[in-house]
């Protein structure tokens, strides 16, 4: 109707002057144009994304210098595969808004090593991807398609966002989440302090039989934390259960299910197969690190300042279990690797 009504507007010649009618014309153009470039974008990010969840076999690690557990992994290397299989400039090239508004990111890459800042994304561009999500999804066909890659590659990694959202919004008040996400910001994910909170990074069961510790926990809670800072909280958690509700609709949130105590946890002596222990693991060498993964180039677990946290020689933790050469503890309610080499068993 609009452009019939430009082509009316340009075609009274008796008003309007040949040059006049010209730039009308070329408003017309442009009008069409947009509107045609807007349509093709939209059905092009959208194969886009289908195609990228068809390929979730055929990732790669983007980042050299981190230990590669996928898909057994926090969100760092989840991000480092996903932009294998789309790039920051393709992607902002496909969205109709600046994806960020501030932060590391730059020259159409990401800065996934960047400890001190994170990127601010724009709330529009998250809106709009929240809809394109629920577009998407909305092809049961597609669904049907993707959804053994999905279950492979990105059901633990959603269903741990999808739970430690649900358990700040369910358990705690405003205020106590709001302490829980500034320290969460002030330690850079690292640790949090529960202030005027009691909320626990214990030990989270999946429903599939895995569990997830307090360390890697606070990755995922860092997440949330940061999306409260910049103001899209809501618009992700939007997106992300539209997706996971898609795939799993009989999610539902219960801390019954879900989550066990530090106290229940140490208590029961767990080591991964049901069974009880009073195994513990002596600190034989000094300055000794904690790594987040068993691999001597996984990240250390921190002190809010930055610095290595190290146990002192000769201190005694509760064994939880073992991967090739590492043992991995309960140091103080979480759950880090140490090196065989400087320990032993008692």
């Amino acid at each position: 109707m609009y452009l019939w009504a430009i082509f009316n507007f340009i075609t009274m010649k008796k008003h309007f002057n040949f040059s006049f009618r010209r730039m009308a014309v070329a408003i017309a153009v442009i009008a069409f144009a947009t509107m045609f470039s807007s349509f093709v974008t939209g059905i092009d990010i959208t194969q886009r994304f289908k195609d990228a969840a068809l390929n979730l076999d055929k990732t790669y690690h983007t980042l050299t210098d981190e230990f590669d557990y996928w898909p057994e992994c926090g969100i760092r290397v989840t991000g480092s595969h996903l932009a294998s299989l789309i790039s920051l400039t393709d992607l902002q090239q496909m969205l109709p808004y600046p994806l960020y508004v501030s932060g590391p990111h730059h020259d159409g890459q990401w800065d996934l090593d960047n400890e001190d800042e994170y990127g601010h994304y724009n709330p529009q561009a998250i809106q709009y991807l929240a809809g394109l999500a629920k577009t998407v999804v909305s092809d049961e066909l597609f669904v049907e398609q993707s959804r053994a890659l999905v279950d492979e590659y990105l059901y633990r990694q959603m269903h741990i966002m999808m739970v430690m959202h649900d358990a700040l919004y369910n358990e705690l008040t405003q205020e106590e989440r709001e302490v829980v996400f500034r320290s969460s910001l002030e330690t850079k994910g690292n640790d949090y302090e529960n202030g005027e909170s009691e909320f626990s990074l214990g030990r989270l069961n999946l429903e599939d039989g895995t569990y997830v510790y307090g360390n890697v926990n606070y990755r995922f809670l860092h997440f949330w934390a940061r999306r409260w800072g910049d103001g899209t909280i809501d618009l992700f958690y939007q997106g992300l259960s539209t997706i996971f509700k898609a795939y799993y609709p009989d999610y539902e949130y219960s801390s019954d299910v879900y989550w066990m105590s530090d106290f229940e946890l140490e208590g029961e002596g767990w080591m991964g197969d049901g069974e009880t222990t009073d195994t513990f693991v002596v600190i034989d060498g000094s300055e000794l690190r904690l790594r987040l993964e068993p691999s001597t180039s996984a990240d250390t677990f921190k002190w809010p300042d930055g610095t290595n946290r190290h146990p002192k020689v000769g201190e005694r933790f509760l064994y939880i279990g073992e991967t090739e050469d590492f043992y991995e503890i309960n140091f103080h309610g979480n759950f880090v690797w140490v090196s065989k080499k400087y320990t032993h068993l008692e």
